[in-house]
């Protein structure tokens, strides 16, 4: 199936542009910030390359934030989005959601020193098929009491509406991906998993008590299947189709 063209998929971006926009008004977050691919310097456009994130306003400290390649490197909460796909709440400091986030002495400074005028925000992390990360902000630079209270009600309709527009803006990007089957074996994915854990061939061998060359010829069947060559390549698309995991 051939990619559709960006153009097709604007009406759906700025629809729920607009359903995301008017949502931050009614509850009191009007400030919004959206990240299509937080690992891409290029932003998401519609129209004559009108970036995605100019369709809202932000906080005036933060005017035109898509133009800071640096950001997504520094940002205490694209810091959370990376490690969460979970809604989750800043308050004045505070950082909270459904569950504890467990967040590191290191991190915690770095939200501490956060010079944005933000009082208050929901967060909806969006991972994407193929280790894409975006995410959706509905904040405030005014006093909130109650944005916990706001999390706890409109969370989980916040995170569907920000899913349905960081999937459009995605899908304008880099277009639709073919959906196929990948039939890889077991065997495969164990010696996929050991690779991805820094395992070479010859210590692979020794775990799983078979030749070196078994090992490598069932790395090399899987590149095969999964349209990739080279062992870095092979080990990423398949943990990004979710066959292995990192957390090994």
């Amino acid at each position: 199936m051939n990619a559709m063209p960006a153009s097709s998929f604007e009406p759906a971006i700025i629809d729920t542009a607009r359903e995301i926009a008017t949502r931050g008004r009614d509850i009191g977050l009007p400030m919004i910030a959206t990240w299509a691919d937080i690992s891409s310097a290029r932003p998401a456009t519609v129209g004559r390359n009108v970036p995605v994130a100019a369709l809202f306003e932000f906080a005036t400290d933060a005017r035109e934030y898509w133009l800071q390649p640096d950001l997504a490197l520094d940002n205490a909460i694209v810091a959370i989005i990376r490690w969460t796909a979970e809604p989750f709440y800043y308050d004045r400091g505070e950082i909270g959601g459904w569950r504890p986030l467990h967040i590191a002495p290191e991190l915690e400074r770095q939200k501490n020193r956060m010079t944005l005028s933000i009082r208050g925000a929901i967060v909806a992390p969006i991972h994407l098929p193929g280790s894409v990360i975006g995410a959706v902000v509905w904040a405030t630079d005014q006093p909130r009491d109650n944005v916990r209270e706001l999390f706890n009600k409109h969370a989980a309709d916040l995170h569907v509406l920000a899913l349905r527009f960081i999937s459009a803006c995605n899908a304008a990007m880099y277009g639709d991906p073919n959906i196929r089957s990948y039939r890889l074996t077991r065997r495969e994915i164990q010696c996929l998993k050991l690779a991805a854990a820094g395992k070479t061939d010859e210590e692979i061998a020794i775990i799983l008590e078979v030749a070196i060359p078994t090992v490598r010829f069932h790395l090399k069947k899987a590149g095969e299947k999964l349209g990739e060559c080279g062992r870095i390549r092979i080990v990423h698309h398949a943990t990004a189709l979710g066959f292995i995991s990192m957390r090994l």
